[in-house]
């Protein structure tokens, strides 16, 4: 069959994010056999002409679209997305009689209630990589859909859903031969790589598990250090990242990785997207430095013993006062996000998070990142506690963006402490500042030009020190406090 795999995405939180998902279902559909076409929205100057064209041109079958992301999950600067694939579907539906078919982050969070939502044909939860091609399989020969893992389909009126599969085993995703990278690293783009899935945390508010499940599925190290090794003669790029949920839990599996690289002698910039402070050691801190590490995200979500436990992480503030140390210890840029708001906080729960950031993080090679307000995900512990306190009807979906934020709190008394914090600490963001400005866009565009190995997040801290910058920000960050009916607390209702 034709078939058109659609990468709908064109959200860029700190740096555009490749498509490695729906790089693994174009790669398994090549090998099963049919045609693909990969259209890939990131980078696209016309998102419109260019789908438009490749309909005309290439006349699919059927055609894939990767959902990524339902919102931006920022309510004080909030951008839904969905309107935008409900709008891809009418174009596709205008110039073609192809099937279509969702899938992505977004959809195995929706599952059902995606077909809901779009005109579209059939929805994939969970991996796809043998879920879509079994499909394509069955729309040749015209066999049942009921075997299909993870498909929701109509039937006789109504939709009914199959259960996702975990696969046991999964390799390198073939990307190099779907995107045009030197588009994404003139951008600040990093090249994606996957250790893992699955995540045996039990943090309130996440949906990871719900997605990947807990089990983790770990590729060995050798076999991702091909990969590596093979990307880098034949790609180049300037920096690879490790894009598991937490790519330190189990710290032994990223130890063995480190080694691995090591052991090779290979010249690599490397990033981590996922770092949990309960499997930060001196050990694997040190063994990143030498494998080639230039940055890592580190996800605490808070630095109150109360809230650690109300959001269910696992660790204590022992396990993130030693990560800040190594951290700072360490040559590694590091961004830190905390979220504030959540079942129980207090004014003294937000003090305690944000006065540990202006006391540990506050040196020039770290940037803070704070949000207020919690999206409440289908299917997460913080979906099913909205609902118990009555603050969200049973039958809710949840499609539109709601938060949680603490009744014991005012959103602006939080801001306000936030903008404080920044006068005194200014390389501190609110996650609702505006980003990808002109200045922005410039300042990552000299560093590529420059020859400068991205993530450009890292140098955030330097460019937000500059003056007037500091002064500017201390008395306004722009962030204004979200409208009332996003907040599923009774608060100010």
């Amino acid at each position: 069959m034709r078939v058109m795999l659609v990468y709908s995405n064109r959200t860029r939180i700190l740096e555009p994010t490749p498509p490695i998902g729906l790089s693994y279902i174009a790669t398994a559909t090549r090998r099963a056999g049919h045609e693909v076409r990969f259209v890939d929205m990131m980078m696209s100057r016309n998102p419109e002409r260019d789908l438009r064209d490749a309909l005309t041109g290439f006349k699919p079958d059927v055609v894939g679209i990767s959902v990524r992301n339902i919102d931006n999950v920022v309510p004080q600067r909030l951008s839904c997305h969905l309107g935008e694939i409900g709008s891809m579907i009418s174009t596709i539906r205008e110039l073609s009689k192809a099937r279509i078919v969702l899938g992505g982050p977004a959809i195995s969070i929706l599952k059902s209630s995606s077909l809901d939502r779009f005109d579209a044909d059939f929805a994939i939860s969970g991996e796809g990589e043998t879920s879509f091609p079994q499909l394509l399989a069955t729309l040749e020969n015209g066999r049942n859909f009921s075997d299909i893992a993870g498909l929701t389909y109509r039937e006789n009126g109504g939709l009914l859903y199959n259960e996702a599969m975990r696969h046991a085993h999964f390799g390198r995703s073939g990307m190099e031969e779907w995107v045009h990278w030197k588009s994404y690293e003139r951008g600040g783009g990093t090249w994606a790589i996957h250790t893992k899935r699955g995540c045996p945390l039990q943090c309130l508010y996440c949906n990871y598990p719900g997605m990947e499940g807990h089990e983790l599925r770990r590729r060995s190290a050798r076999d991702t250090v091909d990969e590596i090794e093979q990307i880098q003669k034949t790609v180049g790029p300037r920096t690879f990242e490790f894009t598991d949920s937490t790519f330190n839990i189990p710290p032994g599996h990223a130890v063995e990785i480190c080694e691995e690289i090591i052991r090779r002698k290979l010249k690599v910039r490397l990033s981590a997207v996922g770092m949990n402070p309960l499997g930060m050691t001196e050990e694997l801190v040190n063994l990143m430095q030498r494998a080639g590490f230039i940055s890592m995200v580190i996800t605490p979500d808070s630095a109150s013993e109360t809230m650690l436990a109300s959001l269910r992480k696992g660790f204590t503030m022992e396990h993130i006062l030693r990560a800040a140390a190594l951290a700072r210890k360490s040559k590694i840029r590091s961004t830190w996000f905390f979220l504030l708001g959540g079942p129980g906080e207090t004014e003294e729960t937000v003090e305690q998070t944000i006065s540990f950031v202006e006391k540990h993080l506050n040196w020039n090679r770290c940037l803070t990142i704070l949000m207020t307000g919690i999206r409440i995900l289908p299917g997460t512990d913080l979906a099913k506690y909205a609902v118990a306190e009555g603050l969200l009807s049973p039958e809710s979906d949840l499609v539109e963006p709601a938060f949680y934020f603490s009744p014991q709190l005012s959103e602006q008394w939080v801001l306000d402490r936030i903008n404080r914090a920044i006068a005194k600490c200014p390389t501190i963001v609110h996650g609702a500042e505006e980003s990808g400005s002109g200045a922005e866009r410039f300042f990552n565009g000299a560093l590529h030009w420059l020859g400068v190995a991205p993530p450009y997040w890292r140098f955030l801290p330097t460019f937000l020190s500059i003056p007037p910058l500091p002064a500017l920000r201390a008395r306004s960050t722009g962030v204004k406090a979200t409208r009332k009916s996003l907040f599923v607390s009774p608060l100010e209702r």
